[in-house]
C-alpha cells in the first residue's frame, strides 16, 4: 500500500490489480490490471505516478495516477535468479528510484527521468531501503550471513558507497525514518521486535518488543508514533518515539501484513489478505 502526498489517495495492490481507494470515502474509485505478484509500491513525491514492482519481472510497473492508466514500464534487469525485485524507496526529489532484489543481493538503481536502470550490487540481502530527507544518504536493511543479527548498511547516494555498518535485531524486514531523518526503525522477524537506530551516532538505543511477525511498519508524520503490524496475530502496536515503549495494541483482523498512516494522523489503513481495513487512530489508542 502507498498513500498520496496529500492524503486523499490510498494505493492498494493486490494480485494482478492496483486499487486507487478515496480516503474520504473510503471507497474504490478505480481498479487497473498490473502483472501478478506485487512485491513493492511506491508513490513518487509529486504523487503524480505510482511504481509497482512483481515478483517474478524484471520490469517495474509505471501508473500515471493523473489519468488512471498504466504506461510503459521501465526495464530493470535479469540476473541469477529472474525477478526478486521488491521493495521501492524514491529520493525526495523523485529523479532516482531504490529496489530492493533479495534473491540477488543488489539494488536496482532507477533514474525516473530517463528512464534507465543501474544495478548495484551488496555484501548483504537487501531487504527494505529508505532515503534520507536531504536524498543524500541510503538506507538498506537485510541480512548478511545466517542473520542471528540484522544489518542497516549506510550508502553515499552520490558515490553509492558504503560509510558505515549498523547492527540491529535478527531478520530485519522493514525500515522507516522518522521525519527528520535523526532516527531509523526497523521491524526483525528473528527477535520479533523493533529497533530503534539513532543515525548520528549508528547505534541502537533501543529495542521493542512486538508480536511475531512484524511485517507491516509506519511513522506517524509528527514523528511521535511508530505502527507495527504483525501477521499472524493481526495485531496493530502502537510505540511512542518519546520513551520507546508500547502505547497500545489492538487486535484488528487475521494476517495483517502492511501499514500506513495518513498525513492527518486520523487514520491507519492496514491491509489482510482480501480486504484493507480503516482503523480510527484516537479509537485505538483509547481516546
Amino acid at each position: 500500500m502507498a498513500l498520496s502526498p496529500d492524503g486523499s489517495r490510498l494505493y492498494a495492490a493486490a494480485n494482478s490489480k492496483l486499487s486507487m481507494i478515496n480516503t474520504a470515502t473510503n471507497g474504490i474509485l478505480t481498479t487497473l490490471p498490473i502483472e501478478p505478484y506485487p512485491a513493492g509500491l511506491a508513490l513518487t513525491p509529486d504523487g503524480k505516478r505510482a511504481l509497482v514492482t512483481n515478483l517474478f519481472a524484471v520490469n517495474l510497473t509505471v501508473i500515471d495516477t493523473v489519468n488512471d492508466a498504466v504506461v510503459a514500464p521501465i526495464e530493470l534487469f535479469a540476473d541469477r535468479f529472474r525477478g526478486g525485485f521488491g521493495r521501492i524507496a524514491l529520493s525526495p526529489d523523485g529523479r532516482s528510484a531504490y529496489v530492493a532484489n533479495t534473491a540477488n543481493q543488489v539494488l536496482a538503481i532507477v533514474d525516473t527521468a530517463k528512464p534507465a536502470a543501474d544495478s548495484l550490487m551488496m555484501d548483504m540481502q537487501p531487504e527494505d531501503i529508505a532515503v534520507a530527507p536531504n536524498g543524500r544518504t541510503m538506507y538498506v536493511a537485510g541480512c548478511k550471513n545466517f542473520c542471528v543479527t540484522g544489518t542497516i548498511e549506510v550508502l553515499d547516494t552520490a558515490s553509492r558507497m558504503v560509510t558505515t555498518s549498523i547492527t540491529v535485531g535478527s531478520k530485519p524486514y522493514r525500515i522507516a525514518l522518522s521525519p527528520d531523518g535523526a532516527r531509523a526503525y526497523t521491524t526483525n522477524l528473528g527477535d520479533p521486535s523493533v529497533s530503534v537506530v539513532d543515525l548520528a551516532n549508528s547505534q541502537v538505543t533501543a529495542s521493542v518488543p512486538v508480536p511475531v511477525e512484524p511485517t507491516g511498519l509506519a511513522v506517524s508524520r509528527d514523528g511521535g508514533l511508530v505502527f507495527v503490524a504483525s501477521q499472524p496475530t493481526g495485531t496493530i502496536t502502537v510505540i511512542s518515539t518519546v520513551s520507546n515503549t508500547v502505547r497500545a495494541q489492538a487486535k484488528v483482523a487475521g494476517n495483517v501484513r502492511e501499514v500506513v498512516v495518513t498525513p492527518d494522523g486520523r487514520w491507519a489503513y492496514v491491509s489482510t489478505l482480501d480486504a484493507v481495513l480503516a482503523v480510527n487512530i484516537q479509537s485505538l489508542l483509547g481516546g
